[in-house]
């Protein structure tokens, strides 16, 4: 009720919360909540689902819940890393992101109870969570959907997280009139096998083609570590430069 009246009083104020990260929360919401016929149901009720509602994990969403948060313009927080250390679930990327009832998706650390703060990392986990999905899947479409493909991935960390958040007329992209937040990132920064893997998909000295650059990109998202970042600007100033880049 708390909750329900600081919304109504601030409607400009983000709900950020739990849900349905493991089966166990699933149970103790039930058990504290019988009256709501799921755990959407319960923010429902007291009119804190919409356009500024983010819920961290969604595991363990049902298709409807997952239709009502689309239609509400809720967002999920899809913590991949966090997931795999405590065994919440597996994430189903391709049932988020079905045309049907797509919701809006950001990607997160959860440093709370995950062991990487790094979104390559992150990316890394979340592709290895669409492929495991995959071998326990029927549908083919959904099972497609869960492969997270680099430029896809990369989307998914920068604009399509600002989306989640409503600043994508801020941050995300390098269009014009936008706040110049980006990092610079060395396809070879990672373990030295890393180096030696994107050798051999584009040739010194040329410009890759589309398909060569999402293999480097895949290469840093599945392999690349912290190493990678040469640069990082905040509102069009740099603000850490790695040592010995020029």
């Amino acid at each position: 009720a708390a909750c329900e009246r600081l919304k109504r009083e601030h409607p400009d104020c983000w709900v950020n919360t739990h849900l349905a990260e493991t089966t166990g929360e699933c149970e103790d919401m039930r058990a504290l909540y019988p009256d709501s016929a799921d755990y959407v149901a319960v923010y429902e009720k007291y009119g804190l689902v919409g356009p500024k509602f983010s819920g961290g994990h969604g595991v363990w969403l049902s298709d409807d819940e997952f239709r009502r948060l689309s239609a509400s313009g809720g967002a999920i927080t899809f913590c991949p890393c966090s997931n795999l250390f405590l065994g919440s679930g597996l994430f189903r990327l391709g049932r988020a992101t079905d045309p049907a009832r797509r919701v809006r998706l950001s990607f997160g650390t959860d440093v709370g109870g995950g062991n990487r703060f790094s979104m390559l990392h992150v990316l890394d986990d979340a592709y290895k969570i669409g492929m495991i999905n995959n071998g326990m899947l029927d549908d083919p479409a959904e099972a497609e959907r869960n492969k997270l493909s680099a430029y896809r991935g990369f989307w998914s960390i920068t604009l399509g997280g600002a989306e989640g958040l409503y600043i994508d007329d801020l941050v995300g992209n390098f269009a014009p009139g936008k706040e110049a937040d980006f990092v610079v990132l060395d396809c070879n920064g990672g373990p030295p096998a890393l180096a030696w893997r994107q050798s051999l998909i584009a040739e010194d000295g040329k410009p890759p083609t589309l398909e060569q650059a999402a293999d480097l990109l895949f290469g840093l998202m599945t392999v690349g570590d912290d190493r990678a970042i040469e640069q990082t600007w905040a509102m069009g100033r740099q603000v850490y430069l790695r040592r010995g880049f020029n």
